[in-house]
């Protein structure tokens, strides 16, 4: 009688602990699609906002904007993007962000080198689109 019952534990156990790892697959394969899908629509977000200039012509600075900068400064420079949000973009419509930012050489220095979550263009950018970028952004100010 107590084999069939210390069988009976272990398998009861043994389910809970399968039906705690099938929740916990489950809650994984939903936060692997919820992000997929986020990056999906961002990719989407991007490809509509890519402008393919003349043949030969560098892209306009707004379009580089748009291209390399909004997918988390967002097109109004507020950073209230899920990319944003995520890495904590800086909201370029801040009055008191920029009474602290206000030297362009810092700023071509961040779209440069990177700083904290964003990501480095100085390899991916010429100087002139770089500075150029630091001048764009100085257009959100309030």
């Amino acid at each position: 009688m107590s084999r069939c019952f210390c069988r009976s534990f272990i398998l009861t156990v043994s389910l809970l602990k399968m039906k705690l790892l099938l929740k916990l697959i489950l809650v994984v394969v939903g936060i692997l699609l919820t992000v997929n899908s986020l990056t999906l629509n961002q990719a989407a977000r991007d490809h509509a906002f890519t402008v393919s200039p003349a043949a030969g012509a560098p892209p306009s600075t707004e379009a580089l904007f748009k291209q390399k900068c909004s997918k988390c400064h967002g097109a109004d420079g507020s950073g209230d993007t899920s990319m944003g949000r995520i890495f904590n973009a800086q909201d370029f419509t801040d009055s008191g962000w920029w009474a602290k930012h206000s030297n362009p050489a810092e700023l071509v220095r961040a779209i440069t080198r990177g700083k904290k979550n964003m990501p480095a263009f100085g390899k991916k950018l010429t100087k002139a689109q770089i500075s150029s970028l630091a001048s764009y952004v100085q257009r959100f100010k309030q």
